[in-house]
C-alpha cells in the first residue's frame, strides 16, 4: 500500500496513525502542494490523503482510509465510544485553529512546501485576498483564545487514557492528536501536565513528531 499525504495536514496525520497502531507497513509519499495533476489522476480532485490500497486503485478521505485499514487488517481496534466533552472541545477548536496554522505551516520545512511555486500556490489558495496571513499570524486575540482552549482541555485529560499499541481506540484519539499536532506549530503556547503527557505519548507511539521544534 502507498499513502499520499502532506506533512502538515491534520487529516493526513490521522491516517498515518492507524498504520502504526495496527502495526501494518505502508509506503509514504509526499506530494508538492501545487501538484494538481497527481491527485486529479488518482481520485478526480485535488485532495489528500489518498491511499493506493491496490495497484492503481485509490481511496480518498481520511475517515474512509482509517476505517478500511482498521476493519481489513486483523481485528478492529476502533471500538470505544467517543468522549462527548473531548468531541465538543475538538469542534470548538476547529472553528478558529486554521486562521493561526495556515500562515505558520507554509513557513515550516514541510516537503509539500519545498519549492517556491508550491508556497505561492498555497498562499493564493488559502489567502486569496493577500492580507489575512499577515494579520492572523500575530493576532493576540487568536493566540489568547488558543491558550484558553488548551487550558480548558487540561482537566478533561486527567483521566483520559494514554495511547498505546495494545489498547482499543476511539475516534477521539485520532481527532484529538491531529488538533494538538496542528496547534504545536504555534510558538508560545503552553501545555498543562495532562495534555503535554498525552500529546508526547501519542507522538512517540505513532512516530509522528510534533511541530514544537519549528513553531513560529
Amino acid at each position: 500500500m502507498k499513502l499520499y499525504i502532506y506533512e502538515h495536514c491534520p487529516f493526513c496525520v490521522m491516517t498515518k496513525m492507524i498504520f502504526v497502531l495496527k502495526n501494518y507497513p505502508v509506503e509514504i509519499s509526499y506530494l508538492l502542494y501545487d501538484d494538481i495533476h497527481g491527485p486529479m489522476q488518482m481520485v478526480g480532485r485535488k485532495q489528500l490523503p489518498i491511499l493506493e490500497y491496490q495497484q492503481n486503485r485509490f481511496m480518498p478521505e481520511s475517515r474512509d482510509i482509517i476505517n478500511y485499514i482498521d476493519t481489513t487488517i486483523d481485528k478492529p481496534k476502533i471500538t470505544l465510544p467517543d468522549n462527548e466533552e473531548i468531541m465538543e472541545w475538538i469542534s470548538y477548536v476547529q472553528r478558529f485553529i486554521y486562521r493561526l496554522t495556515y500562515p505558520r505551516w507554509v513557513n515550516a520545512p514541510f516537503p509539500e512546501f519545498s519549492t517556491e511555486e508550491a508556497k505561492k500556490y498555497y498562499r493564493k489558495k488559502k489567502d486569496p485576498s493577500g492580507g489575512g496571513f499577515v494579520s492572523d499570524l500575530a493576532d493576540p486575540s487568536l493566540i489568547q483564545r488558543t491558550q484558553k482552549a488548551i487550558d480548558c482541555l487540561e482537566p478533561l485529560m486527567k483521566n483520559y487514557p494514554l495511547l498505546d499499541l495494545k489498547r482499543q481506540l476511539s475516534w477521539n484519539d485520532f481527532s484529538l492528536y491531529s488538533m494538538l499536532h496542528s496547534l504545536s506549530i504555534i510558538k508560545g503556547i503552553t501545555y498543562g501536565v495532562n495534555v503535554d503527557r498525552w500529546r508526547k505519548k501519542v507522538s512517540e507511539t505513532c512516530s509522528i513528531p510534533l511541530n514544537d521544534a519549528f513553531a513560529n
